[in-house]
């Protein structure tokens, strides 16, 4: 329910920008018809035609536009050769499709990425269209710049680390990955070249190695950690150095950094280097990370209770429009100034997003009038930043407390402190609501059965009422590493296990699917960590849902779960399902991308054998295809099945795609897959889902 809020939230929040519509193929008159439609759904709309190839090519050349409404039924404009010219300019364009009979054009529509197919006919449908496209273009802009701002960050931290006047260097299974100059003058280097390929070992006295290896294993553990340790130079000169390791990462290698401290270096400078690793520039708060370690570390405690106040700016992106984005930036800027003075006694305040800060509060505290007094002096703060703007903040604030529950972990708590900031952001202007057990949703409109399936749900999400299950993953073709489906059951009060067909149809609302998909991959990773601690080379195929795709923070998620077990990326593929995939085409891309950047690899599942869905791989760097359980129908005896099969695996494996044959039923259709050489196989002839990751393999 909060994620329809906030959907909803957005989608008005951009009516008041105007969309800039490019009709090609059709009169002024049916053109005007369309912005008419659009602007009786309260969206501003500014119309441009072109009713031949002249037209289009003139338009193109002189004010090219993002959004392009394409009549296939021109005659004078082939609608192939208008997308080639259109993205040619701009390759980012969303395209709309509209004709009489628009289901003809749907392969041309897939193989080229274009964004719908809409029946000229229907104009509401048409505006419909145009606003989620319009939204997703304002959304990809506002990504651009936030890659731009990471980027300079990333830019700006490898500056420092560089001109550090501290030895600064990274390391990863005992070997250098980098070092700055003063690490290299250090231990008497000129280049980093020297150092390529050299164990950090033969920098270390051999009667402090025993000590370092300790300090290494200490930091796995613990973070970060100091120690005293004799090092020696390259032309076998010792010296003691005070050496201080803590977890790090390179381009989503997780490393370790070691430290060696210029004792020269004043104070100042040292408490600049701290900031910028836990500090957000901007506000001076906590950033997100350095917040999370904080209270991870305070609840896995002695914690004695804590309340957590999330606040957010509920129509940031509106008065980003309304009044630029430095006039936005400097409104954060007195929000975060009014909510240091108004909280001065809170236990840590963090910027958390964007637009989103947590306050956590000790017990002592009253958080609920912490959270009506920041809401009562925003509300009347004169912001000297947005003065002459019209618009003005909107806030929505949440409010959670451990309520001295040990169970609960720091990740439940900002889970419960969203849950309840999207529902006050829900129920209008300026609302402040706690977390109980009323948040989830209300459910006095549901069945019976569906609102205590509901409630279930909802019970296992706070208290890890879940349990996951492993079926194993068989390779053909010689993978050594043990693969792993990943499913969820819900165990409810007779202590029965509840598929998900069962248990996820009633939890319809995206927020809470979403937040399945959080517990789902938090607690798989955390359960993956302790496996590849052992020395188990296991990969987890982890299932995402649409509303988990659609879910904007899910990456950031996954990336935070990764950091705080000290997993990899590489350990996990995402898979999708092919049908989420093509409704949810744009934020999948999205996600894909950015799981691709920390070394995840992706499958498809349900794969089945049509071009115009085979045409869908193209739109995704997809690395598994999990062929759909169709083709496993009567394999062992059908012939024609057996070469439809062969032919469908010797494609996908032509196009780079390893090959997974699902619902392996029987000993027969093992031995086809065997022969047409498909690379996995997985089913229950092998072995049924299991609570423990263990394969014994069929005598």
């Amino acid at each position: 329910m909060a994620a329809n809020a906030e959907f909803a939230l957005q989608s008005s929040e951009l009516t008041g920008n105007p969309v800039e519509m490019f009709v090609v193929g059709c009169s002024l008159g049916v053109a005007d018809g369309f912005a008419n439609a659009l602007r009786n759904q309260g969206q501003a709309a500014h119309l441009k035609v072109a009713e031949s190839l002249d037209a289009l090519n003139e338009q193109l050349s002189t004010d090219p536009c993002s959004l392009v409404i394409l009549n296939v039924d021109a005659d004078s404009i082939p609608t192939l050769e208008a997308v080639h010219r259109i993205r040619a300019v701009t390759p980012t364009a969303s395209i709309l499709l509209v004709g009489k009979n628009i289901g003809a054009q749907k392969s041309l529509a897939i193989e080229q990425g274009l964004q719908d197919l809409i029946d000229i006919k229907d104009p509401d449908h048409l505006a419909l269209a145009v606003k989620r496209e319009h939204q997703t273009l304002m959304l990809r802009q506002e990504l651009g710049r936030l890659r731009e701002y990471m980027d300079e960050a990333g830019a700006l931290s490898d500056q420092l680390v560089q001109s550090s006047r501290d030895a600064i260097a990274y390391i990863h299974e005992g070997m250098y990955l980098n070092a700055n100059q003063a690490y290299l003058d250090m231990f008497g280097h000129e280049s980093p070249d020297e150092i390529d390929g050299l164990p950090i070992m033969d920098m270390i006295d051999a009667e402090s190695r025993a000590s370092f290896k300790m300090a290494l294993r200490k930091v796995e553990r613990n973070g970060k950690h100091t120690e005293e340790l004799r090092c020696v130079t390259n032309d076998g000169q010792s010296f003691n150095a005070r050496m201080e390791f803590s977890p790090a990462s390179i381009e989503g290698e997780y490393c370790t950094q070691v430290i060696i401290r210029d004792q020269e270096q004043n104070l100042a400078l040292e408490q600049r280097i701290e900031e910028l690793t836990s500090k957000d520039t901007q506000t001076g708060f906590f950033n997100r990370q350095a917040f999370m370690e904080r209270l991870d570390a305070l609840i896995g405690g002695e914690d004695e209770g804590h309340t957590l106040v999330q606040l957010s700016i509920s129509n940031y992106s509106d008065m980003r429009e309304s009044c630029g984005f430095g006039c936005a930036e400097q409104m954060l800027t007195e929000v975060a100034s009014v909510l240091a003075t108004t909280a001065a006694d809170a236990h840590t305040i963090a910027r958390f997003g964007d637009h989103d800060f947590m306050i956590l509060c000790n017990s002592e505290e009253p958080a609920r009038e912490i959270a009506e007094r920041c809401l009562h002096n925003l509300r009347s703060h004169a912001f000297k930043s947005i003065r002459d703007s019209l618009a003005k903040p909107v806030y929505s604030i949440g409010v959670t407390r451990t309520d001295n529950d040990q169970q609960i972990s720091a990740h439940e708590l900002v889970n419960r402190s969203c849950r309840a900031t999207g529902l006050a952001r829900s129920e209008g202007e300026n609302h402040v609501v706690f977390y109980n057990e009323q948040v989830p949703g209300d459910t006095s409109d549901l069945p019976e059965a569906d609102a205590s399936v509901i409630k279930q749900i909802d019970d296992a999400l706070a208290n890890d009422g879940f349990r996951l299950k492993y079926q194993p993953i068989v390779s053909l073709q010689g993978d050594t590493r043990e693969n792993y489906s990943v499913y969820l059951r819900l165990v409810d009060e007779d202590g029965t296990e509840l598929v998900p067909d069962v248990f996820l149809s009633p939890a319809r609302d995206p927020g809470r699917l979403a937040e399945i998909d959080r517990w789902v991959v938090r607690n798989a990773i955390r359960e993956l960590a302790n496996h590849r601690r052992n020395g188990q080379k296991i990969i987890f195929h982890l299932i995402l849902s649409r509303a988990g795709i659609e879910d904007d923070s899910m990456l950031l998620w996954i990336c935070d779960c990764l950091r705080e077990f000290r997993a990899k990326g590489a350990w996990l593929v995402f898979q999708f399902r092919e049908n989420d995939l093509r409704n949810a085409l744009q934020p999948a891309r999205e996600l894909i991308e950015g799981l691709k950047k920390i070394n995840c690899r992706i499958a498809v599942s349900n794969y089945t054998e049509t071009d115009s869905r085979e045409g869908l791989l193209k739109h995704f760097t997809i690395d598994i295809v999990k062929l759909s359980p169709e083709f496993m129908r009567d394999l062992a005896t059908d012939t024609s099945q057996q070469g439809k099969m062969s032919a469908v695996n010797k494609r996908l494996q032509a196009d780079g795609y390893k090959t997974i044959a699902s619902n392996v039923e029987d000993a027969g259709s093992l031995a086809i897959l065997w022969n047409i050489g498909v690379n996995y196989i997985q089913g229950y002839f092998l072995q049924e889902p299991s609570n423990t990751i263990t394969f014994e393999e069929e005598p």
